[in-house]
């Protein structure tokens, strides 16, 4: 195994059993103050990602360890190990089990390495640039396309921004419906193209999706074989906030529903 693959397999390990005994002990609701959730939530990411840089920092003394959901800024480093310690939170709160942990270890700015963690499943997806992705050991591809799209599965994230989108979305609903496709909304982006990568689902819609989830997922995605685009095939996804994940011939089925519908919208 890669000698940062291993430290931050071990790291993200000792995270995750630390997300699950909080998940196992403390009932969180909407009952009590939203204040003192989101502060609870915050201690919980800071023990997290504190776990993690000390078991990095014994091994990489001198690389930036950075945690995603803190304001501070990013150094700039040769190596960078960027930490997202719990994504789908609002799941870890409604006692949801579906949400992760990640870790992505940057080289000279290119991702090398992407680690994702779903603690409760014990599911661990891995990437490394050139050398494919995997899920808890095994060699993981994207689920391919032929000709038939019934019964496929299709994860979608949205977040409202404006009206065009939310045409654009709730159309598109409608025309996946009609083709007698499944549809998804987990609340955990990054473990749904975790998910991607390795078959589970067959596309990814993202609507104002933060580009750091992105980030976290794209090597995954990229090493099983899948593409990333805009709604209009293009790369300016980041750019965009718009963003579609699939294998190539998925991708231009829904890129042709897409065409449609934004000539419509216009």
């Amino acid at each position: 195994m890669n000698p940062a693959l291993n430290i931050a397999v071990r790291a993200i390990r000792v995270g995750g059993k630390i997300i699950s005994q909080y998940y196992d002990l403390k009932n969180i609701t909407y009952t009590t103050e939203q204040s003192k959730i989101l502060y609870f939530i915050y201690k919980i990411r800071e023990k997290v990602f504190l776990s993690i840089s000390s078991i990095i920092h014994q091994s990489y003394p001198k690389h930036s360890i950075i945690n995603v959901c803190s304001k501070k800024k990013i150094i700039n480093h040769d190596y960078q190990w960027l930490i997202n310690p719990l994504n789908g939170t609002i799941n870890f709160i409604k006692k949801i089990p579906h949400f992760c942990l990640s870790i992505l270890i940057k080289e000279k700015n290119k991702i090398c390495i992407s680690v994702i963690y779903d603690p409760i499943k014990n599911d661990l997806f891995t990437a490394i640039k050139g050398q494919g992705a995997q899920l808890n050991g095994f060699r993981t591809r994207c689920c391919e396309y032929k000709n038939n799209i019934q019964n496929k599965i299709i994860a979608l994230y949205f977040k409202e921004k404006n009206i065009k989108n939310t045409h654009l979305y709730t159309s598109l609903i409608q025309q996946f419906l009609q083709e007698k496709i499944s549809l998804r909304q987990t609340g955990c982006s990054i473990l749904d193209l975790a998910y991607l990568s390795s078959g589970k689902i067959n596309a990814y819609i993202g609507f104002n999706e933060k580009s750091l989830r992105v980030t976290f997922g794209e090597l995954q995605i990229r090493e099983s074989g899948a593409l990333i685009t805009d709604f209009i095939g293009g790369h300016n996804y980041i750019e965009n906030n718009i963003l579609l994940v699939g294998q190539v011939n998925i991708l231009k089925f829904i890129l042709k529903k897409t065409r449609i519908l934004n000539q419509k919208l216009i």
